[in-house]
């Protein structure tokens, strides 16, 4: 069994430090730290993952910083150190530092340069290599992760009080790629400017086979982050994918599957029937990002309903690209559009989970976008609610609880709510009740696009219940 490293406060080692871990807080380890640390275990050398935003740096000789999210907030001990001597110890990099780069030119710049830093960062090439590739260096696409990094933060989430299974991601996954890169140049993505899909690791080269003291595989599940698995040509992707079949293991498609290649590839049959048979951990997880590829979408529903009519079918949502402050048609126009999607996905028996690009926080309501996650998000809710349902519930389950106010109904049509409204139940003065955040939020926008009143209402009303329609695919 894999020992975890504890390294005693009085030895110097190296530094590992997931900003975005430091920061906000993430639901999956970073696998870049993880090939990192699987590389210093290999060679001896002490190593730890950084969990004090304000640790001491003089106590590494050298610190690997990685940044997933533009939006995270470096650690306090980076900043401090910038310009000066201490800098010359850090070695940063991730998509964090580059990814809403405007220039196309600096940001392939950028992103050459981070795919490659590690395999030519100075120190690295002073190890040995005990995977292939090479003899000294670390080989990204070949080493093996060490899975038991997040351990001690694990623990001390585990001793505030939190169950264990919240981190089930850091700790029964084994985590790679087998293929990089995509054919779709989506303006917001990583990948914008990748032509081509290409073979990446060997599923051995990261499928963890440590055991626990009774023979049970401590990581039976299998996370993979590939880019667009499915475009990759069939020569690649159906070995990888019977490959994983026959492991045995259940997997899953983290990043999502391009859903369009069914319409559009020959194979489409085929790619739905080999993963309908498999053995898939949860949803299966694909994307309907623009709402301009809807008939491809409804083309490859319908083949993938009539192999899989039962089994959970999750699409990510994307929204919220390029918004700014007073941009009020291209947020009504977005808003619009993820209601359409979603109106889609219900008629399919299919759920969605809204995906934020951080450009969402500069309009005004950008409330509405948090609301309908939190609608769309939780299957609960939208299996059995319209959104004007789910917003209108939090104001009665918080009266109920807070106000004690049981004589009322659980739900109101919005005409119902309207005449309250106008009566004047609804204040900040005394005997009005206030109005719970997202009821103020679908009124707010409501007002602020009168002219749309009926449309937006038609819309939040959208319910699964009312709208799938089995006869669409069989």
């Amino acid at each position: 069994m894999m020992k975890v490293l504890r390294v005693p406060p009085m030895y110097k080692c190296i530094g590992l430090c997931d900003a975005d871990l430091l920061d906000n807080g993430t639901r999956h380890p970073n696998l870049v730290l993880l090939k990192i640390a699987g590389y210093l275990f290999d060679n001896h050398i002490l190593f730890e993952l950084i969990l004090d935003s304000k640790a001491d740096v003089s106590r590494y000789d050298h610190i690997f910083l990685s940044r997933v999210f533009t939006f995270t907030k470096l650690p306090e001990f980076y900043v401090k150190v910038i310009g000066t001597a201490d800098e010359a110890k850090f070695h940063v990099g991730g998509t964090g530092f580059y990814a809403n780069k405007s220039s196309i030119a600096e940001y392939r710049r950028k992103r050459e340069e981070d795919m490659y830093q590690l395999e030519n960062d100075e120190y690295l090439n002073t190890l040995k290599n005990y995977h292939g590739g090479k003899e000294y260096g670390i080989c990204m696409a070949r080493q093996m992760p060490y899975y038991h990094l997040y351990d001690v933060f694990i623990d001390q989430q585990v001793a505030k009080g939190f169950k264990r299974d919240k981190y089930k991601d850091y700790l029964k996954y084994s985590i790679g790629f087998l293929t990089r890169g995509c054919t779709r140049h989506c303006p917001f993505c990583v990948n914008k400017l990748e032509n081509r899909v290409c073979r990446y690791s060997k599923l051995e080269w990261f499928l963890d086979n440590e055991r626990d003291e009774k023979g049970k595989l401590v990581r039976p599940y299998i996370y993979l982050w590939d880019d667009n698995f499915l475009a990759a040509d069939s020569s690649l992707w159906k070995p990888l994918l019977q490959e994983l079949i026959d492991s045995k293991r259940p997997f899953q498609f983290r990043q999502g599957l391009d859903e369009r290649m069914l319409a559009q590839s020959p194979d489409g049959e085929l790619m739905a029937e080999m993963l309908a048979k498999s053995k898939y951990h949860g949803d299966f997880i694909f994307a309907f990002d623009n709402w301009k590829d809807r008939e491809l979408i409804e083309q490859a529903l319908k083949i993938w309903k009539r192999y899989n009519p039962k089994k959970g079918t999750k699409f990510y949502l994307f929204c919220g690209f390029k918004l700014k402050e007073h941009s009020h048609q291209r947020f009504y126009q977005d808003i619009w559009e993820l209601f359409q999607r979603i109106k889609v996905l219900m008629s399919y028996g299919c759920v969605g989970y809204v995906m934020r690009h951080e450009d969402y926080r500069k309009y005004e309501i950008s409330n509405l976008y948090i609301q309908i996650a939190r609608w769309c998000n939780q299957q609960q809710f939208y299996k059995k609610m319209s959104f004007w349902e789910f917003a209108y519930r939090n104001q009665s389950y918080w009266e109920e609880h807070t106000l004690h106010n049981t004589d009322r109904p659980q739900l109101k049509t919005y005409e119902e709510f309207e005449e309250d409204y106008k009566k004047g139940y609804y204040g900040e003065s005394e005997g009005q009740v206030k109005m719970c955040l997202p009821l103020q939020t679908v009124v707010r926008t409501l007002e602020k696009f009168s002219e749309h009143k009926e449309e937006l209402l038609e819309m939040f009303n959208y319910k699964m219940a009312n709208l799938v329609n089995p006869k669409l695919w069989e």
